[in-house]
């Protein structure tokens, strides 16, 4: 899309395989005449993931796409700030292709992105659930055709599928959209998880994670029962000058390999 004017310019197609896609631009190219779009004369060729990578994030400084992985380099330029992020607020605005294809943003690179950016993605996505909701409520006063509790969900699910997202920022996203009636089953410890970055592992049972918390509760530098993995006092990330989801995770790692230690006994 064409910022200054908003007009669509440039459009990816991705197929399954290498083939497929072959296939389809053959079938293009075998009509001989001018490919239309509505009265828009459109140019069909092969692409690839770097070209999409690149269209995606294209404000993201010093970074090249090598078979969809980002390369940062140094800039020796004098007015070259260097790479900062892979988006800036302003791009936060376009959070709706986002929420289509939630894994196109890298959220493998965590070293490459800050615990502020995560956090400013999903205050846009849960404000989008939000202004959808009113939407959604409002639809006995306001005709909106294209504005239905299907879209609100495939936003929701969507977002729940960012693994960069903590428990609590997906608890949050679900209690903003359950109103309407989209449900998806949380654990109850969601609401009160204590991590920024650690989350608990696909098709772990719940009574194995309400375990370890009750081990972490139990630690004597707990200073509070009230919930169920107790209360640390903890210097903040940004005192111990972390500030990217690896180093923060590193951290927080650390952090509980150490709290269990302190409590199981040594011949475990």
């Amino acid at each position: 899309m064409d910022r200054p004017t908003g007009k669509t310019m440039d459009c990816f197609v991705e197929f399954f395989s290498q083939g497929d896609a072959q296939a389809a631009l053959n079938k293009c190219l075998m009509r001989g005449s001018q490919l239309r779009l509505g009265e828009r004369v459109v140019d069909v060729h092969m692409s690839s993931q770097d070209e999409l990578m690149k269209e995606l994030f294209p404000r993201a400084k010093n970074c090249t796409w090598e078979h969809g992985w980002p390369r940062i380099t140094e800039s020796t330029e004098p007015y070259n700030t260097g790479f900062k992020s892979f988006v800036t607020n302003e791009e936060l605005l376009q959070m709706v292709t986002w929420a289509d294809k939630p894994h196109r943003f890298p959220w493998f690179c965590v070293e490459r992105y800050t615990i502020k950016t995560r956090d400013e993605i999903f205050r846009s996505t849960l404000s989008l659930v939000n202004i959808l909701m009113n939407q959604l409520n409002r639809a006995n006063e306001v005709y909106t055709p294209h504005i239905s509790e299907t879209l609100l969900a495939d936003l929701l699910y969507a977002g729940l599928n960012v693994s960069a997202f903590s428990e609590q920022q997906r608890w949050a996203l679900c209690k903003a959209g359950s109103p309407v009636g989209v449900k998806v089953r949380m654990s109850p410890l969601a609401e009160v998880w204590p991590f920024e970055v650690l989350g608990r592992k696909a098709g772990i049972d719940e009574d194995v994670v309400q375990k370890y918390a009750q081990i972490l509760q139990s630690h004597p530098a707990n200073t509070s029962r009230e919930t169920p993995f107790g209360v640390w006092t903890a210097f903040s990330n940004e005192a111990l000058g972390l500030d990217t989801l690896g180093q923060i995770g590193a951290h927080e790692m650390e952090m509980v390999l150490s709290m269990l230690r302190d409590v199981l006994p040594e011949s475990l």
